[in-house]
């Protein structure tokens, strides 16, 4: 995903506004300034049909904002250099026009979670040093189902959760049981397993947690017809969390 803020838009069309107003009573100076600022937007926003033409001239229309040695008027914008400017800018607006309608913003909608932690921190989600215990794996499907739910993909947030936890779920099991380990470790045979345990064995909550989302989450997920709106997606949300820090807790 590519972030790009709305404020890069409006600023990029002010400094081409700017740009095509140019004065011959501003320095050269200043005039360079708002000429590479603009080369530089082409580039962060992406514009590369436009940005290739501005490369094109760039090298010319810099030589002839340098500074002479002959006085003070020089340091003026030239008309010269103005021209090269105004011309750039007439070659690359077909361009500009055609990039820019390519272009759309897309606007995160407001959840009951923080937009941007979900899509920037979720390890804030859980409790301290959680995070640092879970797998790369984990991490990784725990990241995705917090960003599904920002963009409003809530059964592909589903589908990332229910593997975040069943990732924790057999690092639960691995913790616990040394020996006779099952050839194929399947959720609820897991979770059997682990209640059948003698102590140390994890918590009643911790297992009633994980038989809960198995039954009411996990299985209707892997149905193909099963699809989860997005207040069903935060309602996961929270009840993963609160597996996933209770799984950290058993697992001292």
């Amino acid at each position: 995903m590519e972030t790009t803020s709305v404020y890069s838009y409006y600023s990029f069309g002010y400094n081409y506004h700017v740009l095509r107003g140019l004065s011959t009573k501003i320095s050269k100076e200043r005039a360079k300034e708002i000429f590479v600022e603009h080369c530089e937007r082409l580039v962060e926003l992406n514009l590369a049909v436009t940005s290739h033409i501005f490369k094109d001239g760039f090298d010319e229309v810099i030589e002839a904002l340098e500074i002479d040695e002959e006085g003070a008027a020089s340091d003026l914008l030239t008309i010269d250099a103005k021209n090269k400017i105004t011309e750039l800018l007439d070659k690359s607006d077909a361009a500009l026009d055609s990039e820019l309608q390519l272009k759309t913003v897309l606007s995160v909608t407001r959840k009951r979670f923080d937009t941007d932690t979900l899509l920037y921190e979720p390890q804030r989600l859980l409790a301290v040093d959680v995070w640092e215990s879970m797998s790369e794996q984990s991490k990784n499907d725990f990241q995705e189902a917090a960003k599904c739910i920002a963009m409003n993909l809530p059964t592909a947030s589903a589908f990332h959760l229910m593997r975040a936890v069943e990732q924790r779920l057999k690092d639960l099991y691995f913790y616990y049981v040394k020996t006779k380990r099952l050839s194929k470790p399947m959720w609820k045979p897991m979770t059997d397993k682990l209640a059948q345990k003698n102590n140390p064995k994890p918590s009643k909550e911790t297992l009633d947690s994980l038989d809960m989302i198995r039954v009411n989450f996990r299985n209707p997920t892997q149905h193909p017809q099963k699809n989860y709106t997005i207040d069903e997606a935060q309602d996961l949300m929270n009840s993963s969390i609160v597996v996933i820090n209770s799984i950290h807790r058993d697992m001292p």
